[in-house]
């Protein structure tokens, strides 16, 4: 049964996998894209556990691959909400190399995932977040940042786009060059 008022650390869900071979990349290390993977498939279910709906991930912010991963580590994924929107939810995931002979701990990424909750196929209102700590209320408010940095940013590019047709190849020369 689904808490009416929940907090960050009520959403928590925690994902483990071994690194096999087949996840490799041409380094031995894990492919970063088999990570990106495992990070949507856990916001997934972080975000469908909180709003009770269908969920689809609408952007995936700055992904940090702080260490690389290698097989036969197993990958721990720590996923919670940590902000939303009306229908939107930010997930944040840390991801953990775990060494099972040595049971030594990395953190290796950080990803910060938007969803959206679905109801028919449209975005559909979700539940409140309830921030108790001045962990999650720090958390939350970052998230609400990033939110109107990114929206902020999608409108100058916007406005560039629609501008760039009215540019000469000597302004947009400039434009490359200034810093």
């Amino acid at each position: 049964m689904r808490k009416e008022k929940q907090s960050p650390a009520d959403t928590e869900v925690y994902v483990t996998q071994l690194m096999t071979p087949e996840w490799a990349n041409f380094f031995g290390n894990v492919h970063g894209g088999a990570v990106l993977s495992l990070v949507d498939n856990t916001s997934y279910v972080c975000a469908a556990r909180f709003s009770g709906e269908i969920c689809v991930t609408a952007s995936v912010d700055r992904v940090e691959f702080h260490q690389p991963i290698h097989v036969k580590e197993l990958l721990n994924l720590v996923a919670r909400i940590i902000y939303v929107g009306r229908s939107s939810m930010e997930v944040e995931i840390k991801v953990y190399a775990e060494d099972i002979p040595t049971g030594a701990v990395r953190h290796t990424n950080t990803c910060h995932v938007t969803m959206v909750a679905l109801k028919d196929g449209k975005p559909t209102s979700v539940p409140p977040l309830v921030c108790r700590t001045r962990e999650e209320k720090a958390a939350y408010i970052q998230a609400k940042l990033r939110r109107t940095t990114n929206r902020a940013q999608q409108l100058q590019t916007e406005d560039f786009l629609k501008s760039l047709d009215q540019m000469t190849d000597e302004e947009l020369d400039k434009m490359m060059v200034e810093k």
